[in-house]
């Protein structure tokens, strides 16, 4: 029987290329794993979905 290609056996094995890492970002403000970073308009890194709270900003500026 004739075996796959090795970057089948990864995927089928990890669900990852045998090139990707098999790591979860990591935020460089807080330091937690996470999904999604954000910036600000000059492209500085701001946190992440674990440090930063997200506000309704028609809560939070008092407009009605």
């Amino acid at each position: 029987m004739l075996r796959d290609d090795p970057i089948i056996e990864s995927l089928e094995r990890t669900g990852l290329a045998p090139w990707q890492k098999d790591e979860q970002p990591i935020c460089p403000i807080c330091n937690n794993t996470c999904d999604t970073i954000y910036r600000n308009e000059e492209g500085d890194i701001v946190g992440c979905n674990e440090c930063l709270t997200p506000y309704d900003a028609w809560e939070l500026l008092d407009y009605e």
